[in-house]
């Protein structure tokens, strides 16, 4: 899924006040019934395990749990990372906690594990999105950016870090730039209309010059 087409969802999802949080909820458990354990690999090629379910208790998160290899996996044993989600608000989902133990770090396992954790989401309908921006220190920040553009408009110190606003992302953050941009969209569409029925009539009554 592209960065404009991850954001359209998101304004969508963001408007839309009829998003099922148990159809979503189901759909993404139904993935970890099916197949709680899958293979992740890194930029690197190298190969990890993670097993995916929802915890039990009050707050029922959804949890991605990551082993160095399939038998550790499959034993539930000796786990070198974890990535715990809230269940999804208005069809986004945020980390709550991620950690990866100190000796498996800077190896690409978080990418990979963000990367499967929103593939399962858009398959239930949600999207990921990161942590809160005002508690993420400037690398994490600059990490997410890369990912995730339209951030960027939630950080205060983005002048600071070098980055610039992108007008296409604004709409995420500022409602009357929103609606600017959907009475844009329907103003292109009505010229694009019109501009059809003009070619059609063009070539069903064409003009003849007068001798």
């Amino acid at each position: 899924m592209s960065p404009a087409t991850r954001y359209e969802r998101l304004t969508a999802l963001r408007s839309d006040s009829s998003f099922d949080v148990e159809t979503c909820v189901a759909a993404i458990n139904s993935q970890f019934e099916a197949n709680p354990l899958v293979q992740i690999e890194t930029e690197n090629a190298n190969t990890f395990f993670v097993r995916r379910h929802f915890t039990g208790g009050q707050d029922r998160l959804i949890a991605y749990c990551v082993f160095a290899d399939e038998m550790s996996a499959l034993m539930r044993e000796d786990s070198i990372g974890h990535c715990k989600l809230c269940r999804p608000v208005n069809g986004i989902v945020t980390i709550v906690d991620a950690q990866v133990d100190e000796g498996y770090r800077k190896k690409g396992i978080a990418t990979a594990v963000y990367d499967r954790i929103a593939t399962d989401m858009a398959r239930g309908g949600a999207l990921l999105w990161p942590v809160a921006p005002e508690k993420m220190t400037d690398p994490e920040f600059k990490v997410w950016w890369r990912r995730s553009p339209a951030l960027v408009f939630y950080y205060p110190h983005r002048e600071r870090l070098g980055f610039e606003p992108r007008r296409e992302f604004e709409a995420l953050l500022n409602e009357e730039l929103a609606q600017t941009r959907v009475r844009e969209s329907m103003s292109q569409t009505l010229r694009e209309k019109l501009a059809n029925v003009r070619q059609w009539l063009s070539s069903k009554f064409p003009l003849t010059r007068g001798n």
